[in-house]
């Protein structure tokens, strides 16, 4: 099993708790990350290279997360290997 390259978080967009070390989204923010992360799971796995939207899901993904992978299939790999994605189903995230 590789190593797991940690994910740092926006601190504009996220709030961090200092004594647990636990992060929450700001208000507003949950249903655009969803969306994003639908979409990198869309994008990334299909054969085809079809976008889910006009917008790159990795250009909104980043600006939740300042370290991920350059590319879609890599960005991805790094959000399943954080745990963000279920693995056992190819339509859950």
């Amino acid at each position: 099993m590789s190593k797991v390259k940690p994910l740092y978080f926006n601190p504009d967009i996220w709030e961090i708790n200092v004594d647990d070390g636990s992060a929450m989204l700001s208000d507003g923010h949950h249903i655009r990350l969803q969306t994003a992360l639908i979409g990198l799971k869309m994008e990334a796995t299909n054969e085809h290279g079809l976008l889910f939207t006009r917008i790159s899901s990795l250009k909104v993904l980043r600006e939740y997360f300042d370290n991920l992978a350059r590319t879609k299939k890599g960005a991805y790999k790094q959000l399943v290997e954080y745990g963000l994605y279920k693995e056992d189903s190819s339509k859950e995230v």
